[in-house]
């Protein structure tokens, strides 16, 4: 008989180095990335549509996007949801507010401001959703996702540029984020009931009627039939930039919850920049460089765990016998 000692203490750290990522991290990460890419990109398509009326695009867009994803449900056998009146009411406050009236703040905020404007101001998205996140999540503020939420807002302004608008461009910037944040935030709730795929489908169709409302209303934006070549920007938009888009985004929410799925806010000026250098239409800067580099920093800031309180050294010593 004898005894051989086994030391547990050295493995058990590299396994908690090993898993500091987990895979649900790692493939929210990865959903979260590949749609703000997707959205970024699509930005080289708007000048396709300049000519159309943005609110009957809009609500084109998202009906067709709806009926794919409704398609989608039928062939992996996903029951159609059937909200309850709470949760309809919850769908009409996302479609409301994060595409509706998204949209409308967008048109008559630009009006009074330079779009460069918003857009620097909806690089504010990563920390509104580091802090308010998880206050829907049911959880706590994480400091290291507030830090890496605010590198990454310093990577956003670097690569977008701060601009300065008149006061009254503030109260529809002010709108237009917090619209931006609610398209996050008020799906929390909803995907706990829900799948993504379901949610993104339902969103979609209920946002439909009120975007044709808002067209209505709006001087200059009757749901006029497209061309072809506006019609085929419409269908690139509907089904990549909305429905795989929003299922894409939705899904990473689940895995890393919406404070540090905001974090990958940083990737869509990002991915619009590369794209906008690859088509010519404007050259990459060594400021652009330092702006990518922060939201990277940022990003991994945020998404890193802290480390697992290291074992007691009587615990990390631990000899387990083994016979022979």
């Amino acid at each position: 008989m004898s005894c051989l000692a086994l030391s547990i203490g050295p493995d058990a750290a590299q396994d908690r180095a090993m898993t500091r990522l987990t895979s649900p991290t790692l493939s929210g990460a990865l959903a979260c990335t590949v749609g703000m890419t997707i959205v970024g990109a699509s930005i080289a398509f708007g000048p396709l549509l300049a000519d159309y009326p943005v609110l009957a695009g809009q609500t084109w867009r998202y009906l067709l996007a709806g009926l794919v994803l409704l398609a989608v449900m039928r062939v992996r056998r996903v029951p159609v949801p059937r909200p309850r009146p709470r949760q309809l009411g919850r769908l009409l406050l996302l479609a409301g507010t994060g595409l509706a009236a998204f949209n409308w703040l967008l048109i008559e905020g630009t009006q009074q401001s330079d779009p460069a404007f918003f857009a620097a101001v909806l690089g504010a998205t990563p920390l509104v959703l580091a802090l308010a996140g998880p206050l829907f999540d049911g959880g706590r503020v994480r400091a290291r996702t507030v830090a890496g939420s605010a590198v990454v807002v310093a990577g956003i302004l670097v690569v977008q540029g701060a601009t300065t608008a008149p006061l009254g461009a503030l109260p529809y910037a002010v709108g237009f984020l917090l619209c931006e944040a609610a398209f996050t935030l008020l799906a929390v709730p909803l995907l706990k009931e829900f799948s993504p795929l379901q949610v993104s489908g339902a969103v979609c169709l209920v946002a439909v009627p009120l975007l044709a409302v808002l067209a209505q209303v709006e001087p200059g934006a009757d749901l006029v039939v497209p061309t072809a070549s506006e019609a085929a920007t419409l269908a690139f938009l509907a089904v990549c930039t909305t429905a795989i888009a929003f299922l894409l985004w939705y899904g990473g929410v689940v895995r890393l919850g919406a404070d540090r799925a905001g974090l990958f806010a940083g990737v869509m000026p990002i991915a619009g920049m590369v794209v906008a250098v690859v088509a010519g239409t404007s050259v990459w800067s060594p400021v652009g460089s330092a702006g990518s580099l922060l939201c990277g920093a940022g990003i991994a800031l945020g998404l890193r765990r802290p480390a697992a309180p290291a074992r007691r050294p009587e615990a990390a010593g631990t000899s387990v016998p083994e016979t022979v």
